[in-house]
């Protein structure tokens, strides 16, 4: 037997209708797990105890505490990884390494006055301010004397 589809209005219509139920049912949810659970305390009294009885039988600790220690161990392992990582000793480079050259040409260029290129200029500048200096200390002696009188 060949059937045919549904049309679009049928579809439509059961979708309402599952809706429909499904709030009923999802309504009456709250009601339902109150009257299931309602017993008296001395049911759940006995429910405790031969969950306990169950437990000391098995001779087994719950499994949840296996998890914890299981988990505490491998947090305890990987925060000694990552701390050994950091404290691990750095790879030594040998003498001729040229970025140790590198880094020493340039902490020398910061430490000196002058770049290299502008070395003669620097000094040319220094003669030339030694000679404005000792041509001047004269002139300023004779004129403090001539003042003085």
């Amino acid at each position: 037997m060949i059937m045919n589809p549904p049309t679009n209005d049928e579809l439509t219509e059961m979708c309402l209708d599952g809706d429909q139920r499904l709030r009923e049912i999802l309504a009456a949810l709250p009601e339902s797990a109150r009257a299931i659970t309602e017993h008296p305390d001395s049911f759940w009294q006995r429910q405790e105890a031969q969950i306990r009885e169950r437990i000391v039988a098995s001779g087994r600790q719950p499994v949840w505490t296996a998890k914890a220690w299981v988990a505490a161990f491998a947090l305890v392992v990987l925060a000694i990884l990552l701390l050994n990582r950091g404290l691990a000793p750095q790879p030594s480079r040998s003498d001729s390494d040229p970025d140790q050259e590198l880094f020493l040409a340039v902490e020398q260029a910061v430490h000196s006055d002058v770049p290299e290129a502008l070395a003669p200029a620097a000094m040319l500048a220094d003669e030339i301010n030694n000679n404005v200096r000792s041509s001047s200390t004269p002139d300023r002696v004779s004129k403090e004397n001539q003042n003085e009188n």
